[in-house]
């Protein structure tokens, strides 16, 4: 696996609005907070698709590195949960294709 197939894995997770969060990781079915490997985390942030993903940790800290860059001046989690579903795909979408051009 390489940090873009991660990163298009983690978006493919919250591409769906009913399936991204704000304000946590990861969700349950009643909005509780869980970690991300649990099978309860049916709605994740960025960082919890991320690491909901299977994936060694060189990849994973690629992945999160390069989706931190393209967040601007703002942390992931600043990022995400200051904006919109739109632009955080947006967001995950640029980042995908900066590890494709690295």
């Amino acid at each position: 696996m390489s940090a873009a197939s991660v990163l298009a894995d983690a978006l493919a997770i919250i591409a769906a609005p009913s399936r991204w969060a704000k304000d946590a990781v990861a969700l349950d079915h009643r909005g509780a907070e869980v970690k991300p490997s649990s099978d309860r985390a049916k709605r994740f942030d960025m960082v919890g698709a991320i690491q909901r993903v299977p994936a060694d940790a060189n990849d994973y800290g690629a992945a999160i590195r390069i989706l931190r860059a393209q967040c601007g001046k703002q942390s992931i989690f600043e990022f995400n949960d200051g904006h919109g579903h739109k632009a955080v795909l947006t967001c995950m979408r640029r980042a995908i294709a900066a590890a494709e051009a690295a």
